[in-house]
């Protein structure tokens, strides 16, 4: 009982106290985020005090929910006091898995940077109480589920803009320091000092991420030193097994796989960032933005939530889930949404959904549906951003680029292959765009419509033991011209018979690892189960033998 009415004081205190803290740091940010400001000059005088008072107001509604978040945590453990046992305080205790020796190694040549002290990670509490572990039940699998396996970052103040980027290793190149370049570069000084970049690198190979964290902090170290660029990437615990989610949309299980993945690392993303600024705006890891473009936004936002106060987010691009500005304190209900359906469709198809079931009655196709929505996701007269990548986040997916700044696009990818004894192929070949010549890495390989039954074949002149290999087909110029139907097959040292190893998936690319127990093999091939409606492109064969892996 004594302990029940203690742990009741300690509450009731801790919100007295919370609630006084947050009035103050409140009074304190009007100047630190620049709400009171000369921006709004050249407005008239009442307008420009009606435009003050909407963003104090939803400044205010920020804070609240931090206090809310706050709040739970004392609720939490009010009820769990008394409960609390050995076993529970064991669990809590729990130590993060040892840092491997490379990691390790890495860290020692970085002492005394930033990126160093990321894998001393904190957890983020405000951020746990935005998830549902009913819905996500594999988070409860370990208690450091949410908590960050690596983040770097400073100590800053709540800042007013809160830039989210989520990032992944990407198939042939990152677009990540040139999005990261022209965000800087776009945003005046003072915009710099009411802001925070933060970038989520959805991977758990911490050498990947501490060597992402190492360029920005190398290239960027004063925006890292004051904590106007965070760096964050979560436990290997906070994925759930991919193999065992739902297909959904009659796709494929690589593209749900994929979707799924995307929206948890935009889930986690989302739940940290919403704690850390009044506005939170949603982009991507390849794009480029307008000059000055945060100035449009902040004067954007000052004048539509005077007119439309009641917005959910502001579109400043149409492009998927690219430019969306999001009031912080509205964003908790979009991340419970996204939680209920995350492996169903991608997050700007959530972002849609959730909109109609927000604002539209049971006809959601109807016109009204379509004119509820805009009314609370005004947009902006002209995109302020650009999608640059050509290489998807999904493997194999290739996109075009409009921008025509970033100059030519490789058309295929040279390799140096293992020497060969003969090449056999039936498929007729385009002009100077032989097989031969795409195996050496001099050009594409280019067939004429492959019909069912033609195949490919690769005969090495001595057996090797393949470690890898990838055909990529189709390029940037002709991304309809994919090997369809076709399946990779070897022949090991010894037999007589080709076995199938795998297929091309529906982005025309073929690729994997080959175990060392198989042995060597005297070729390899490409066979077509189906006669094709397009040309063919092979734009990369790149064959790696147990030995150059090594090597690289």
């Amino acid at each position: 009982m004594w302990c029940g009415r203690a742990v009741r004081g300690c509450a009731h205190v801790l919100r007295k106290r919370l609630l006084a803290c947050l009035l103050l740091l409140f009074a304190g940010s009007l100047c630190t985020v620049g709400i009171i400001s000369s921006g709004y000059s050249r407005l008239p005088r009442e307008y420009q005090m009606e435009s003050q008072i909407v963003e104090m107001q939803t400044h205010l509604k920020f804070l609240e929910s931090l206090y809310r978040a706050r709040e739970e945590d004392i609720m939490t453990l009010q009820n769990k006091v008394a409960s609390y046992n050995i076993s529970h305080t064991a669990l809590a205790d729990t130590k993060s898995a040892t840092l491997a020796p490379e990691v390790t190694a890495l860290l020692k040549n970085l002492s005394d940077s930033m990126a160093s002290r990321g894998v001393n990670a904190k957890e983020l509490t405000l951020m746990k109480t935005t998830f549902v572990y009913q819905l996500l039940p594999h988070l409860m699998k370990d208690p450091n589920s949410l908590k960050p396996a690596f983040h770097m970052k400073a100590d800053r103040g709540l800042a007013r803009f809160v830039i989210g980027i989520p990032t992944v290793r990407r198939d042939k190149e990152s677009y990540l320091m040139i999005t990261l370049k022209h965000l800087i570069e776009g945003m005046r000084e003072e915009d710099q000092k009411d802001s925070v970049i933060i970038i989520f690198v959805g991977e758990t190979d911490l050498l990947f991420v501490i060597d992402i964290a190492k360029q920005i902090e190398a290239k960027y170290p004063k925006h890292v030193k004051n904590g106007m660029i965070e760096v964050l990437s979560p436990s290997a615990s906070y994925y759930p097994n991919f193999d065992s989610v739902p297909l959904t949309l009659g796709d494929s299980a690589k593209r749900v796989k994929w979707r799924t993945k995307q929206n948890l690392d935009a889930l986690y993303l989302m739940a940290y960032g919403q704690t850390k600024g009044t506005y939170y705006l949603m982009i991507e890891d390849d794009i480029i933005a307008k000059k000055r473009f945060m100035q449009e936004i902040k004067q954007f936002t000052a004048s539509i939530s005077v007119s439309v106060p009641n917005w959910f987010f502001l579109e400043f691009c149409s492009v998927g889930g690219i430019g969306k500005l999001f009031k912080s304190s509205d964003l908790v209900h979009f991340i419970t949404y996204v939680q209920l359906f995350y492996y169903n469709m991608p997050i700007d198809w959530l972002l849609e959904s959730y909109l109609a079931d927000r604002v539209c009655t049971i006809d959601k196709t109807s016109n009204a549906c379509g004119k509820n929505k805009m009314q609370v996701r005004p947009k902006y007269k002209s995109s302020l951003f650009e999608h640059i990548g050509l290489y998807s986040s999904l493997k194999g997916k290739i996109q075009k680029v409009k921008d025509p700044k970033f100059g030519a696009l490789p058309n295929h990818f040279g390799h140096k292959n293992p020497p060969l004894e003969r090449l056999f192929c039936d498929i007729e070949a385009h002009a100077e765009h032989s097989l031969e010549r795409a195996y050496n890495g001099e050009t594409f390989f280019w067939g004429i419509t492959p019909k069912k039954g033609s195949v490919a074949e690769f005969w090495f002149d001595r057996p090797v033991n393949l470690a890898r290999y990838t055909f990529r087909s189709g390029n940037v110029q002709h991304v309809n011209d994919k090997f369809k139907d076709t399946v990779v097959e070897i022949l090991p040292e010894n037999t007589r018979n080709f076995i199938k190893i795998d297929e091309f998936d529906e982005f025309g690319l073929a690729d994997g690892l080959l175990k060392r127990e198989i042995g060597p093999i005297e070729a390899i091939r490409l066979r077509v189960n189906k006669t094709g409606s397009h040309w063919a492109i092979l734009s990369e064969i790149d064959l790696k033998t147990f030995d150059q892996m090594v090597e690289e």
